[in-house]
């Protein structure tokens, strides 16, 4: 299914790293990971994959949004589609708004809160690389 595709994974968890790669080398995607956006950048410019799951809260509550913001505004390699998969802050669960209607501020294309259900994952994949039609056949 993942035919050759590459997903880079970036958040401050080793072990959440380890699972989604677990998970996304099922279906045959190859995957990089970074524990912080500094590496994740430089794995970007190297391996350009074809995917970015990325968490929010690393070294700061934002460190997430504002790599994902710099990555949407840029082109080429940086044009990438970005799953977010994060937990919602305490005071973000009493907000008002869902991210959904955030989405075009949160700068990704899909969000999912952890814990996260690895069939959910994989088709959120599938969708954002645009396999979700070979799958549905």
């Amino acid at each position: 299914m993942g035919d050759d595709k590459v997903i880079l994974v970036i958040d401050d968890d080793p072990e959440i790293c380890d699972a989604m790669q677990t998970i996304l080398e099922e279906y045959g995607y190859r995957v990089c990971t970074a524990l912080d956006t500094v590496r994740g950048r430089e794995l970007l410019e190297r391996e350009k994959p074809n995917l970015l799951i990325l968490d929010i809260m690393m070294a700061s509550m934002d460190e997430g949004l504002n790599f994902a913001g710099s990555l949407k505004k840029r082109e080429g390699v940086w044009g990438i589609p970005i799953l977010i998969v994060s937990a919602r802050p305490p005071a973000e669960r009493g907000y008002g708004r869902s991210v959904d209607q955030d989405l075009d501020w949160i700068a990704a294309d899909i969000f999912m809160e952890k814990p996260v259900d690895p069939e959910e994952l994989i088709h959120n994949v599938q969708v954002l690389l645009g396999e979700a039609e070979a799958v549905a056949q």
